[in-house]
């Protein structure tokens, strides 16, 4: 008897509970045998040892299908909640950045570019890393033309990383799946890293590129095309491309009512692929509308990455709209489907016309 419980027990445990169970019901047979035929004995043993049927497992595996199916949506939701979180939350950092610059230089951060034209100049972001623990890296630029994209700058202990290279915390949306580094053009060597939020030229005029759908301009404050011009009354928004920015007293619409910055997808432009670091980047207008579809694969005309009216639009991949921060430092939703004169209003500082209800949530 010892020497079978030893080899019961070196089975697999599936055959062991079965023999286990055998030798449960022969202790008992005599007990089985006076109460059931013959016949009737044998079915009951035979329905004792017999495992899953085919149907019994095919319907275990669709309840766990269908279990799955109904969890993996909520899954999702929870997830896409945290990415806009986080997104809601780098908005609001910018926020405190810009209200904090101001309160140091009483006006907004500018580009600095030189004249003529030059895609070697530097965007308004640049002027932010301190406000992103970048201080570092801020203190190694000289704001000199092409030469400050020659300087080397470190991120993470590594010599000779550009600055315009480094990707700082928090300028890049957890949603957005755009490259994050795109080959330098115009002769600079190294590689642009992007950013998936730019401030806003507001509702500026826009010849485009294939494309007259979107001319912008809707209130005659921003007839700069472009917004390629330094004075305050060429630029509709607080910002444009030609070393223009706003103080918060040319905002005569009030600061709550004012988009200062909102949700880019470099991907979708020709010109954001150049980075937060650069000046042709950051120029972003209201003049298309929230998401309008310039991606790769999205078409020619209108649709191109190469049409300045549309794909120089605020767009993210949340469904149905884009964050955007106001001059107050509130973060808001703006739905896709906002009325277009209402969405100019937004973007325009000063153009005096009764903001409607656009229905944006915090």
């Amino acid at each position: 008897m010892i020497a079978y419980d030893f080899w019961i027990d070196t089975l697999d445990p599936q055959y062991k509970d079965r023999i286990n169970t055998l030798r449960y019901i022969s202790s008992r047979l005599p007990t089985v045998r006076n109460l059931l035929p013959t016949k009737e004995y044998a079915v009951l043993i035979r329905r004792r040892l017999r495992g899953f049927t085919l149907i019994e497992l095919l319907v275990v595996i669709a309840i766990i299908a269908v279990l799955v199916a109904l969890l993996l949506p909520a899954v999702q939701s929870a997830r896409e909640s945290a990415r806009r979180t986080q997104c809601r939350n780098n908005l609001k950092q910018f926020g405190l950045a810009l209200h904090g610059y101001h309160e140091t230089y009483n006006i907004l951060p500018c580009s600095i570019n030189p004249t003529p034209w030059s895609n070697v100049g530097v965007g308004a972001l640049v002027h932010l890393l301190p406000y992103f623990e970048q201080t570092a890296v801020f203190e190694t630029i000289t704001f000199r033309g092409g030469a400050s994209w020659t300087n080397n700058a470190s991120e993470n202990g590594t010599p000779g990383t550009k600055y315009f290279e480094i990707q700082p915390v928090g300028f890049k949306c957890p949603t957005d799946i755009s490259q994050k580094y795109y080959p330098g053009t115009n002769g600079i060597v190294g590689n642009w890293a992007t950013a998936s939020y730019s401030l806003s030229s507001g509702a500026q005029r826009e010849s485009g590129n294939g494309c007259s759908s979107y001319p912008g301009n809707t209130f005659g404050t921003g007839p700069a095309d472009h917004s390629d011009h330094r004075q305050s009354d060429q630029i509709s928004g607080i910002y444009s491309r030609q070393g223009y920015s706003s103080t918060f007293a040319e905002i005569l619409d009030g600061q709550a009512n004012v988009i200062f910055m909102g949700e880019i997808r470099s991907e979708c432009s020709d010109h954001a692929r150049h980075g937060w670091a650069n000046v042709n980047s950051n120029w972003i207008m209201t003049t298309a509308p929230i998401n309008f579809p310039s991606c790769p694969g999205d078409g020619t005309g209108c649709n191109a990455t190469t049409n300045w009216q549309t794909s120089m639009g605020f767009k993210s991949l949340h469904a149905g709209g884009a964050h955007f921060l106001m001059g107050d430092a509130r973060v808001i939703f703006i739905s896709q489907n906002i009325d277009y004169r209402n969405y100019q209003r937004l973007g325009d500082r000063r153009d005096g016309e009764v903001l409607g209800d656009f229905g944006g949530s915090e």
